[in-house]
């Protein structure tokens, strides 16, 4: 039987979630735009969804922009917002922690003609704020920054990114990559002060092909998809009334489940550490102390962290070397990098992530399979 460590990366649909996708996508197969009865039963289907989507999202449901998932809302936002007409720059600050779907979106502006500044990340894997203080000293077109670090959990502070918009460059809109927040923190939209955020539905257990954008009414946005008008222009295309029922019912369970999982995934990490120590495992520790609990970044003395990930794998145990965006196109870890950590460190790097329906038998065995792999494969 496989022991799944990598939900960082997605996570298993409950039985709920499979219960109301299928059922949906036998009954609510009408087009919501049509105009027929059935159409309109899809259309309130999808209504109803948008609304429980938006309550446990902490925002009005006229904010909500559904996506095919984060990578779209991510492009969503910082295309939207810096390739308009607008009187501010097209000037994006970003840090060097953030997700490939933003750093890569980044690039692609440059070629663009917008400018980008990659701010540093302290040695505890959040944005430093004494250089975004100094890079709001001009104006900015967009904030973009990583609330949950996918890597290593560390969590950027929404409150002191706030008040220095606030006080420096109030007119800058700011964009919280939240794909790895919703279910790991509590996360309200309105109460955050922020313009845009963006989630995916597979990391919270929806199916793979959803995700959503987070608008205040005060940003001013640029459609990147143009057709029949849905969602209010900000993203045309028929609307998929089952998966955003799937959305609803993983979110009624994942975001009432934040503190819950929250105290069991410390405790299994608190677990899983005590035992490599027993073990006299040597590693070191890449999350920061504070950290959403859920993501624990490692990385083991001597050995590589694709090699511990394949021979985990071969006994059905999954962990990651990374993020799953960027693990197989071969590129060196730059957020690790970026924290500090020599090259030794960063090629020894392993992440492991749990959820609510993980076991502590299961740690109990993927500590032991570690524990057996690192005294056979690590190189002195």
């Amino acid at each position: 039987m496989s022991i799944y460590l990598d939900h960082t990366a997605s996570t298993r649909p409950t039985p709920a979630v499979l219960e109301t996708y299928g059922r949906q996508l036998a009954e609510v197969y009408a087009n919501p735009s049509s105009p027929h009865q059935a159409g309109r039963d899809a259309e309130k289907s999808l209504l109803d969804s948008r609304k429980r989507i938006a309550k446990h999202l902490g925002c009005a449901p006229d904010s909500l922009i559904l996506t095919s998932g984060g990578s779209e809302s991510i492009n969503m936002a910082l295309k939207g917002c810096l390739l308009r007409s607008s009187r501010l720059p097209r000037r994006l600050l970003i840090s060097q922690g953030e997700h490939a779907a933003v750093w890569e979106t980044a690039a692609w502006l440059e070629t663009q003609g917008c400018k980008v500044e990659r701010l540093p990340l302290t040695g505890q894997g959040v944005v430093d704020l004494d250089a975004l203080d100094r890079a709001l000293r001009e104006p900015a077109g967009l904030i973009s920054l990583i609330l949950v670090n996918n890597e290593t959990g560390a969590v950027n502070d929404p409150a002191r990114i706030v008040a220095l918009r606030d006080r420096l460059s109030p007119k800058t809109p700011i964009h919280l990559d939240a794909v790895q927040a919703w279910g790991k923190i509590p996360m309200a939209f309105d109460a955050s002060g922020v313009d845009l955020l963006s989630g995916s539905g597979h990391k919270l257990g929806a199916p793979k092909g959803i995700g959503w954008l987070l608008r205040h009414p005060r940003c001013r946005l640029d459609a990147l998809v143009h057709g029949g008008g849905q969602q209010k222009g900000y993203r045309s295309g028929t609307e998929n009334p089952p998966l955003a029922a799937a959305l609803a019912a993983a979110l009624d369970e994942a975001i009432p489940g934040t503190e819950a999982l929250a105290r069991t995934a410390r405790s299994y990490s608190a677990l899983l550490l005590a035992e490599l120590d027993a073990a006299g495992t040597r590693y070191t520790v890449l999350s920061p102390p504070t950290r959403a609990w859920p993501i624990l970044a490692v990385s083991f003395a001597g050995l590589r962290g694709e090699t511990l990930v394949n021979a985990l794998s071969a006994e059905s145990i999954y962990i990651a070397s990374g993020s799953a965006c960027s693990s197989r196109r071969g590129k060196g870890n730059r957020v690790l990098t970026a924290m500090g950590f020599d090259a030794a460190t960063v090629l020894g790097a392993v992440r492991i992530s749990f959820a609510r329906t993980n076991t502590t038998d299961e740690i109990h065995s993927a500590a032991r399979a570690i524990n057996t792999a690192w005294r056979r494969l690590a190189r002195p």
